[in-house]
């Protein structure tokens, strides 16, 4: 997140943001950005037959649909591990590899419905207004409610971490 030195806004709410989300809250986020980048990392033959399945205290795991992929991806594990680094800012130490079903867990047809829409109670919402409106200018009110109601949403999404 870049940081300016007139208003220093987007520091602050960078701060809040650690604050308010549990310890890799992240690496999470980072992973649907390492999936859209997937085949230009590992390139397209690779990619069709393998998916970044979780991101885990620095650990990406993958599955590949083929033992062929799995090797290429092992054997690539420490500059694929350079390289998501550099573009997301994640800490990635390793990749591990296993032979599976390579396709996205999103993926409708998979599991025969939508993924269930993740709703923070509104009290939830309310109090983390309450600990980061000070921080607001009064004309910045919904910015507040929207950076409120993202922190409950990871707080539901992300419990205890």
């Amino acid at each position: 997140m870049k940081r300016t030195s007139s208003s220093g806004t987007p520091a602050k709410v960078e701060a809040l943001l650690r604050r308010a989300l549990p310890p890799r809250a992240g690496e999470k986020l980072a992973l649907p950005d390492i999936r859209k980048e997937w085949t230009s990392l590992v390139g397209s033959a690779v990619g069709s037959k393998s998916y970044p399945d979780d991101l885990d205290e620095g650990v990406l795991f993958v599955k590949a649909s083929s033992p062929a992929a799995a090797k290429v991806i092992s054997m690539k594990g420490a500059s694929l591990a350079r390289e998501i680094t550099k573009r997301t800012g994640i800490s990635v130490s390793g990749v591990r590899v296993m032979v599976g079903k390579a396709s996205s867990p999103r993926n409708p047809e998979r599991h025969g419905r939508e993924p269930s829409r993740i709703v923070p109670p509104r009290q939830e919402v309310e109090r983390n207004l309450e600990e980061i409106r000070e921080n607001f200018s009064p004309e910045k009110e919904a910015l507040a409610k929207r950076l409120a109601s993202l922190m409950a949403l990871f707080q539901r999404r992300f419990p205890g971490r």
